[in-house]
């Protein structure tokens, strides 16, 4: 036993914990956050796995670096590092193999690239290469050093989405289709990310970027993650634009012990008010969805695109304008949304968020010429004078 202890271990890189694009941008994602490594050395990290990081190490310590490394989605392996005669501890290199399972398969592809004519890749010089991704211009590899991905599969991939028939399929930047059911959002990796980061990143790449948001966002994962991110940001939004109402009500001198109660009791129950005002309007989106036959992913994915669409509540921080902007920006982020979650056209989408309005428009006519019309005739009647003998 004592032996065992003083053994010194080695803790290698093998890659990735699965193989993939997602698992690959993710890894690379969370190695340049975690350890503030350009893209470049994570790219030469992945590139030359199996990888020493770390050596000379108790087995406890190795065993943390093991687990930390999980974590992040990395496959690692610990290894006794050799004795004064050269000599491995095989049994202690034996209960650790066992203890970190099947090695995985090194991320480098081992077959030749394809040829520059039949997947498409632009030749820019003696044995240089464009990545097809992200265009960076490399020596001839079948993987790109910029970006991680490997060339082969990702232009397999982009074949077999224009092979589907009636299906739009587009990739995202970890280069799966948007027609599978996987998907990330930064809300739903706060694990690996933190609340914080999570929580701002999403408001930037909703705003910002929502056709990619969308098509990345993942359905069939639930909707707690979602429901939770839109009572934050709704609940934020709204205590700005309590706040404004206050500001604006003191200024002039209309702030009494009846107006603070309003403002405080509305704040205490806002996050309920928030959570079944995203079902309600989920629910309305997702019956005229279903009118318009646009629902294909169901009232999950309509949902997540209602709670993640909240992101525009940082609009309230503008005072007078940020409510008009964010009612706004919260119809086109719906529209595009709907159409992403959903895989359906722009006009469905656009006819299924505007169809409420529609109804109403047509419900308040009918009522009107129901109900106005006649009181009208029936009062023109009263006024005329009776008829004379």
């Amino acid at each position: 036993m004592k032996e065992v202890q003083q053994t010194k271990y080695k803790v290698i890189f093998l890659g990735p914990a699965q193989d993939g694009f997602d698992y690959v941008n993710k890894l690379t994602q969370n190695l340049r956050e975690r350890f503030n490594l350009s893209i470049e050395a994570v790219a030469r990290l992945m590139k030359s796995a199996p990888v020493t990081v770390k050596k000379e190490v108790t087995l406890e310590e190795a065993q943390k670096y093991k687990r930390a490394l999980e974590a992040i989605g990395a496959r690692v392996k610990l290894e006794p590092m050799a004795d004064a005669n050269g000599e491995h501890e095989e049994k202690e290199k034996s209960a650790v193999a066992s203890e970190s399972g099947p090695q995985v398969i090194p991320l480098r592809e081992q077959a030749p690239p394809p040829s520059q004519e039949a997947i498409g890749i632009k030749e820019t010089g003696e044995r240089m290469i464009q990545c097809p991704q992200c265009g960076f211009v490399q020596p001839e590899t079948n993987e790109c050093i910029k970006c991680g991905i490997i060339i082969s599969k990702f232009l397999k991939q982009q074949e077999q989405i224009r092979s589907l028939e009636g299906k739009r399929g587009p990739t995202d930047l970890i280069g799966t289709s948007a027609e599978g059911e996987k998907g990330y959002t930064p809300w739903e990796d706060m694990g690996n990310l933190g609340v914080i980061t999570a929580f701002f990143r999403t408001i930037k790449e909703v705003l910002f970027s929502p056709t990619l948001f969308f098509q990345k966002m993942p359905v069939g994962k639930g909707i707690q993650n979602p429901l939770l991110y839109g009572v934050i940001i709704g609940f934020l939004g709204g205590l700005f634009t309590l706040l404004w109402q206050y500001t604006f009500s003191s200024i002039f001198g209309r702030i009494n012990i009846f107006f603070t109660s309003y403002i405080l009791i509305y704040a205490f129950f806002l996050p309920l008010l928030i959570a079944i005002g995203l079902f309600i309007v989920s629910g309305i989106l997702h019956l005229s969805l279903m009118v318009v036959g646009g629902g294909r992913k169901g009232f999950e994915a309509t949902f997540r695109v209602v709670a993640y669409t909240n992101s525009t509540g940082v609009f309230s921080i503008v005072p007078l304008l940020g409510g008009f902007i964010a009612g706004i920006y919260n119809i086109v982020l719906w529209i595009i949304g709907l159409r992403e979650s959903h895989r359906i056209s722009t006009g469905k989408a656009t006819l299924a968020v505007f169809l409420p309005v529609i109804v109403a428009i047509v419900f308040s006519i009918i009522v009107f010429f129901m109900i106005f019309i006649p009181l009208i005739t029936s009062q023109t009647h009263m006024m005329q004078p009776p008829p004379s003998f």
